[in-house]
């Protein structure tokens, strides 16, 4: 298992060299782009949905999220998730961020700015308040920056989370009638960098267009997020 592991940081690690860091470094690769729908499923249903859209002014770059979905089990909710929230950057740095959330009929929110002077990111939050390194991403799905960072910061709840990426495969992905040539990897998520309980998600990340195109993982079923519909300028 462990040469498997190794094996596998080192695919990770040639994958990024083979392709020119400017895919990969910064926000602009979106400019344009207008927007990115994605379906939820679970157990092969779709249950709602989660859309993006951008909105470029001069040097700034807005990203506007709504989510809606209820997974239900013998008709009694499971989960529902009723999300916005407002990404703003700045010459490819995001420099705040805003969410208000109902999960559960539970209230969830996020508030995050950028410090310039000391470089990292202020947090306020309904499950934690302090400070992020200014390396950290937010955990929204339309960013293939997440797969390079080793903190991700809860777009619901602004709480902070460690994770490991691996490469696993070039595939074929089928949404559609369409095919798409990708990249899987693996994200493990953790509270803690020591912690031995992980959360584990699949992400394909189309090669060509940089777009993560689906993602999927396992916790009370079986969810993905796929896109349906990309828009552009």
């Amino acid at each position: 298992m462990g040469n498997k592991i190794i094996v596998s940081k080192i695919f990770f690690f040639l994958f990024f060299l083979v392709y020119p860091s400017s895919l990969y470094s910064h926000v602009n690769h979106y400019n344009t782009i207008k927007s990115i729908e994605m379906d939820v499923l679970r157990n092969g249903k779709k249950i709602g949905h989660n859309k993006y859209i951008f909105i470029n002014k001069n040097d700034f770059l807005i990203i506007e999220n709504k989510t809606n979905f209820t997974a239900k089990i013998i008709g009694l909710n499971l989960l529902s998730v009723d999300a916005t929230s407002t990404e703003t950057f700045k010459n490819g740095k995001l420099i705040k961020y805003k969410s208000r959330t109902i999960q559960n009929k539970k209230k969830k929110f996020n508030d995050l700015i950028f410090d310039e002077r000391q470089k990292i990111y202020i947090i306020e939050g309904s499950s934690f308040s302090g400070t992020a390194p200014s390396k950290a991403v937010i955990g929204n799905w339309w960013n293939h920056n997440i797969l390079q960072s080793e903190v991700i910061i809860s777009p619901l709840s602004g709480s902070l989370r460690y994770q490991e990426v691996y490469f696993l495969s070039k595939e074929i992905l089928k949404i559609d009638n369409n095919k798409y040539k990708t990249s899987l990897f693996k994200i493990e998520l953790k509270k803690n960098i020591d912690d031995k309980k992980k959360e584990v998600f699949n992400v394909w990340l189309d090669d060509e267009s940089k777009i993560i195109l689906k993602v999927s993982y396992s916790k009370f079923g079986d969810w993905e997020y796929i896109v349906k519909n990309i828009k552009k300028i």
